[in-house]
C-alpha cells in the first residue's frame, strides 16, 4: 500500500482514488476568469469538451478498469463513463471542486462521497503561494501544464482530429500532474481525518444552496450606494475623472495646512528601469496615513480623501450586492455559499467568488459606527423558509488562548470568573468604572462606554498581546473617526497610548516573555535544523529548510525557505517573523482548530452549520426546534478538546431572521 493509500485508509477514505478534470467550451468573455462559476456552468452556452480521467484502479461498477494511465473521454461518451463509477468505494480528486463537483452536480446529478480537492491540499500547506497548476508544476519540476489557448471559442463539433487530439494530450496531461500533485501534498496534511471532514464541510457548504436572498431589498440598496457615490464626489468638488487623475496629489497638498506633507510610503515593488523602491503617495484605502486623512480636522481634506475612497469603497460594495443577486438567480434564488478551506495561513476560511461573506457582516466595532447602509446589506440573506439563523460567538477566545500558552494564570482565573477584563483595564487606563455597554443606556451612555472598553480597552488588549507598540496604536487611534478629535484637542497624545501599552505589559506580564520564548525556538530550529524544540504547548522543528510548528491539536503551521538575515532578522518566504507575530499565528491556528472541532460537534447532532466567521458559528434552525438547538450549540461551545484542557471558554448567541 502507497504512503497515500495509508493516509486516505486511516482518513476513512477508499485507497482507490480517481482523477476527473472536466474540459469545457470558452471565449474571453464567456469564461471562469470573467464569471462566477455557478453562473459559467448554468449559462446556456455551457458544454463540456471532454473529460480527463485516470490513476489507480477504481471501481467502475462491478468491474475493475486499469486507469493507471490517464484516459480522455470524449463528450458523447461521458455520462456513461460517469455512471459506471461507483462513488461510495473511491476519493474522486479534483482540482477547483467548485467547478468539477458543480459540474457533476448540476449536470449529471451526482456528488460523490469522498472528495478531495487538490487545491484544499496545497492551501493547508502554504495558503499564499500560488495553486494553479502550471505554477505547482514548475515549483517541483514536473512536465509542463499544457496551454488551453489553442481551444477557445471552439466547440467540440468545430474540432478537426488534430485540435481534438490536442485537447487529449493537454487534460491527460493535467489529470498526470494532479495526482502526482496529490501524492506529494496528501502526506503534508496535519490531521487528515479532521481536515478532510473541514475541507468537505467547506465544499458542502457551497454545494447546499440555503440562504434565501432578497432582490428587491438588494435593488434598492444598490441605488442608494449609488447616492452615496454622488454625494461624496459631489462634497470634493471635482469630477469623479479628476479625483483618479495624477493633479490630485496636488490639490490635496494645497489643501493640507502649512508644515504636512501628503503621507508617503515605499512602493511594494521596484521600479523596472532602476530595480529600486520609490516614494509614492500613501493614498491606499489600507494605508494609516490616507486612514488619518479621512477623519483630518481639516474639513476640505477630509472631503477630498473621502470623495476619492468613497467612490472606490462604495463601488466595490454595489459590485458585492450585485455578484451576490446575480449567484442567486443562476442558483435559482438561493445562495451557495463560496469559501475557501484554509484560505489563510492559521487555517481560517477566505472568501471566494468575488463574494467574500466572511466581511460581509459589516457592524459597530471598536467605538466606531458603521454606516448604517453598510449594516443594511446584512439584510439582503436570510434563512430558508421554516428556518431561522442561530449564532454563537466564542467570547475573547484569542485572549484566553494567548494567557492560556504562556501560563498568565490570574489573567485565566479572571476570564473563569467571568471578570470583563476588557472593562477591568479600561478602568484602569481612563481612572474611572468602565462597563460593557448595554443596549438600553441612553446613547450618550452607550457612546461613552463603547468609546472607553471597545474602542480603546478592547482594541489595545487585543493587539498589545501580539506586540501592538505605541507608535502603532497612536496611528491607529488617530485613524478612529471618534478618538481623532479627542487627540487632535488634546485630551490623548502619544504619550497616553505609551502608559496603554506599559499598564497591558505590566498586568499581562508573561504574554511579552512568551513571545521570547516562540521566537528562540524558532531561531534555534533555523540554526540547527536536528533540532526538535518544545514551548508548551507547541513543538518546533525544521524539515529541510520548512519549519513546522506542531499545535497541540496535532494541526502544523508550515513556514517555507526560513533564515536569519544579515541583521539578524527571521525571514521565510513571505516575510519576516518575531515572537509576537508567531504568537499571532499560533493563536488564530488554535481558534481555527476550536471552530472545527466546535463545527463538527454541531454537525454530529444534526445542527447544520452555514457559515463561520473567525470566533462566530452561524446555524440554520428549524423554527419550531430554534431555542432548544441554539442551546445545544451554546453548549458544544463551552466543551473542549482533549488538548485545551484548562482553557477557559464562554460563549454569547441568539437567534436572527437575517445574517
Amino acid at each position: 500500500m502507497s504512503d497515500y493509500q495509508t493516509i486516505l485508509e486511516k482518513a476513512g477514505y477508499p485507497t482507490d482514488v480517481l482523477c476527473l478534470d472536466f474540459e469545457s467550451y470558452y471565449t474571453t468573455e464567456y469564461s471562469l476568469r470573467k464569471m462566477p462559476t455557478i453562473n459559467y456552468i448554468t449559462d446556456p452556452r455551457f458544454e463540456l469538451t471532454g473529460l480527463g480521467i485516470g490513476d489507480g484502479e477504481p471501481m467502475l461498477g462491478d468491474n475493475t478498469f486499469d486507469l493507471a494511465s490517464p484516459e480522455f473521454i470524449e463528450p458523447c461518451d461521458i455520462d456513461w463513463m460517469l455512471r459506471l463509477i461507483d462513488y461510495d468505494n473511491v476519493t474522486v480528486l479534483v482540482k477547483h471542486a467548485r467547478f468539477d463537483i458543480t459540474v457533476l452536480q448540476e449536470h449529471f446529478g451526482i456528488v460523490p462521497k469522498f472528495i478531495i480537492d487538490l487545491e484544499d491540499l496545497t492551501r493547508h500547506y502554504d495558503s499564499r503561494m500560488k495553486h494553479d497548476l502550471k505554477m505547482l508544476a514548475k515549483l517541483h519540476k514536473l512536465k509542463p501544464k499544457g496551454e488551453t489557448e489553442d481551444f477557445k471559442g471552439l466547440h467540440w463539433a468545430d474540432m478537426d482530429e488534430a485540435k481534438r487530439k490536442a485537447l487529449a494530450e493537454y487534460t491527460i496531461t493535467d489529470v498526470e500532474l494532479e495526482t502526482e500533485l496529490f501524492k506529494i501534498y496528501l502526506p503534508k496534511l496535519s490531521n487528515p481525518a479532521t481536515e478532510l471532514r473541514l475541507a468537505r464541510h467547506t465544499l458542502d457548504l457551497w454545494l447546499h444552496k440555503r440562504f434565501a436572498v432578497d432582490l428587491d431589498l438588494a435593488s434598492k440598496i444598490k441605488v442608494q450606494m449609488r447616492g452615496k457615490i454622488a454625494a461624496a464626489v459631489k462634497a470634493s468638488g471635482h469630477t469623479p475623472k479628476e479625483l483618479r487623475s495624477k493633479k490630485f496629489v496636488d490639490w490635496l497638498q494645497d489643501a493640507l495646512p502649512d508644515g504636512e506633507d501628503v503621507p508617503m510610503k515605499w512602493s511594494p515593488k521596484p521600479r523596472k528601469k532602476t530595480g529600486k523602491h520609490v516614494l509614492i503617495p500613501a493614498l491606499s484605502a489600507k494605508d494609516a496615513g490616507c486612514q488619518q486623512l479621512l477623519v483630518h480636522p481639516k474639513k476640505e481634506v477630509r472631503d477630498l480623501i473621502a470623495g476619492r475612497q468613497g467612490a472606490n469603497a462604495w463601488n466595490s460594495h454595489i459590485l458585492k450586492v450585485g455578484n451576490l443577486v446575480s449567484q442567486s438567480i443562476a442558483n435559482g434564488g438561493l445562495l451557495r455559499v463560496p469559501i475557501n478551506y484554509n484560505g489563510c495561513h492559521t487555517g481560517r476560511p477566505s472568501g471566494g467568488e468575488k463574494l467574500n461573506l466572511l466581511n460581509f457582516t459589516a457592524r459597530d466595532r471598536d467605538g466606531i459606527v458603521t454606516d448604517p447602509l453598510k449594516k443594511k446589506t446584512r439584510t439582503i440573506l436570510s434563512a430558508s423558509d421554516g428556518y431561522i439563523l442561530g449564532w454563537a460567538d466564542s467570547s475573547q477566545i484569542e485572549a484566553r488562548l494567548a494567557f492560556w500558552q504562556s501560563g498568565q494564570q490570574d489573567m485565566l482565573d479572571k476570564f473563569a470568573n467571568g471578570v470583563d477584563l476588557y472593562s477591568e483595564y479600561a478602568s484602569k487606563l481612563f481612572h474611572e468604572p468602565v462597563r460593557k455597554p448595554k443596549k438600553t443606556d441612553p446613547p450618550d451612555v452607550y457612546f461613552r462606554f463603547d468609546l472607553m472598553r471597545n474602542g480603546v480597552g478592547k482594541v489595545n488588549m487585543l493587539g498589545d498581546q501580539f506586540g501592538l507598540g505605541a507608535t502603532r496604536l497612536h496611528n491607529n487611534f488617530l485613524s478612529n473617526p471618534v478618538l481623532r478629535p479627542l487627540f487632535d484637542n488634546g485630551t490623548y497624545d502619544f504619550k497616553f497610548c505609551k502608559r496603554a501599552i506599559d499598564l497591558y505589559r505590566e498586568d499581562c506580564y508573561k504574554i511579552p516573555i512568551y513571545w521570547g520564548r516562540l521566537e528562540k525556538a524558532f531561531r534555534r530550529v533555523i540554526r540547527f535544523p536536528h533540532l526538535e524544540v518544545e514551548v508548551w504547548p507547541s513543538t518546533f522543528r525544521n524539515n529541510h529548510g520548512t519549519v513546522e510548528i506542531e499545535l497541540p491539536s496535532g494541526r502544523i503551521l508550515y513556514y517555507r525557505h526560513c533564515k536569519i538575515d544579515r541583521k539578524g532578522k527571521i525571514k521565510w518566504h513571505h516575510g519576516p517573523l518575531w515572537g509576537g507575530s508567531i504568537l499571532e499565528n499560533i493563536t488564530q491556528a488554535m481558534n481555527s482548530c476550536l471552530l472545527t472541532f466546535w463545527v463538527m460537534k454541531c454537525e454530529k447532532i444534526g445542527i447544520s452549520v452555514v457559515l463561520t466567521v473567525y470566533d462566530d458559528i452561524k446555524t440554520m434552525l428549524p423554527v419550531d426546534q430554534a431555542e432548544e438547538m441554539l442551546a445545544k450549540q451554546m453548549a458544544i461551545m463551552r466543551s473542549l478538546p482533549d488538548w485545551a484542557a484548562g482553557l477557559p471558554v464562554d460563549v454569547e448567541g441568539g437567534l436572527s431572521e437575517t445574517l
